[in-house]
């Protein structure tokens, strides 16, 4: 019992673990033709480069589904695009599972001494959004590394990651607020100017700026009608009492609640140079993102529970309170989304209809974001 203890204290042996049943979920989904999300990235980038409109509803009628991220991931999805059909679904699965976790194991101060914890309380999440041959693990690993980086005062390289989070899927982007933690603000400022303007060109590879152009207007018609007409998610927005005033007045809740936020980051400007406040606003962000959103899926939370996991293993000595809310994110995010681990018309129920997962998310990231500044107003 001991030795079997022992084996998950070491996070080399979770990552192989994590490594196994990423390499059976791709295998499985590939080799049944499910990897359908990997097929949208593969096809889009593929008609990019020969010049075809992926924003079109011809193209979501074929793949049943939206491609929904900019041109820019197309040029960095080239490489998996060109490869044998595959191996490029393997090398992408795989290429996102390693980053996370080494975002995980190279985490700074207090929380590399968790880093095991992190990695096992995660786990789950994670093969999740692997199954599906997800961005969101990627994006995931950037917060992590820009934080790392950010850390480490290497201000040029988290900025620049956090600028290719932003322009190829949004999320990234509300990471530079914890640029106002860290020294050199303004030539971190200037890094993320000059590195949107690298990313935003960087399609104009192939076409041109008329082809740049076009294809920016065709993904921004894409994501207005996206965002209309495709069904309910798994955020707050869509939770039956607060949908009826937070859908028809999205933005203004949206910005609403980062208006907030954004208030309480500011009056805590003293605990800027704390670490756990860091951490604390870090875990805010990413769960922001998710909870807000107006396309929020399962596998979208790998990003909130990640953050949700850094703010609770920042400090040792949980209250009673915290504890029952990590375990339940746990059984409610982690393990119900998984139908060999539970049946899935009691999942469905739970999250679908009596909206179980969502409130609870809502809870735990209301209480931390409460915690972190009631703390930092008190410092």
């Amino acid at each position: 019992m001991r030795k079997f203890i022992d084996f998950f204290t070491v996070p080399r042996n979770i990552y192989w673990l994590g490594f196994i049943i990423a390499v059976a979920a791709s295998a499985i989904e590939l080799f049944r033709g499910r990897a359908e999300n990997y097929c949208v990235f593969r096809d889009a980038t593929q008609q990019f480069w020969h010049g075809i409109n992926s924003y079109t509803p011809e193209f979501v009628s074929e793949h049943n589904r939206y491609f929904i991220y900019s041109p820019i991931f197309c040029v960095l999805f080239t490489p998996f695009a060109f490869m044998p059909f595959y191996i490029g679904g393997f090398a992408w699965n795989l290429l996102g599972y390693t980053v996370f976790y080494f975002a995980v194991k190279n985490l700074p101060g207090k929380l590399s001494q968790k880093v095991p914890f992190i990695l096992l309380y995660l786990l789950l999440t994670v093969e999740q959004s692997v199954f599906p041959f997800q961005y969101n693990l990627l994006v995931t690993a950037i917060f992590l590394w820009a934080f790392i980086l950010l850390e480490r005062e290497q201000g040029f390289w988290a900025v620049f990651i956090i600028m290719l989070s932003a322009t190829t899927k949004i999320y990234g982007a509300v990471e530079l607020a914890l640029l106002l933690c860290y020294p050199r603000f303004w030539r971190n400022i200037g890094y993320a100017v000059l590195s949107g303007l690298f990313f935003i060109l960087l399609p104009a590879i192939n076409g041109g700026f008329d082809g740049l152009l076009a294809g920016y207007q065709n993904w921004f018609a894409q994501l207005a009608d996206h965002h209309v007409t495709n069904g309910t998610y798994f955020s707050l927005i869509f939770v039956p009492g607060f949908s009826w005033f937070a859908l028809p007045y999205m933005r203004a809740f949206q910005g609403g609640v980062l208006l907030i936020l954004s208030i309480l980051f500011f009056l805590c400007r003293k605990s800027w140079g704390d670490y756990g406040f860091r951490v604390g606003a870090l875990a805010g962000l990413m769960g922001y993102i998710v909870l807000f959103s107006e396309a929020s899926e399962y596998t979208t939370y790998t990003i909130a529970m990640t953050g949700y996991a850094l703010w609770y293993f920042s400090e040792d000595g949980r209250p009673m309170t915290d504890k029952i809310i990590f375990w339940t994110l746990f059984v409610l995010w982690c393990v119900m989304p998984i139908d060999i681990l539970f049946p899935a018309k009691v999942c469905d129920y739970l999250h679908s209809t009596l909206w179980l997962g969502v409130i609870a998310y809502a809870v735990a990231w209301t209480r931390l974001v409460y915690l972190s500044c009631a703390r930092a107003l008190r410092a």
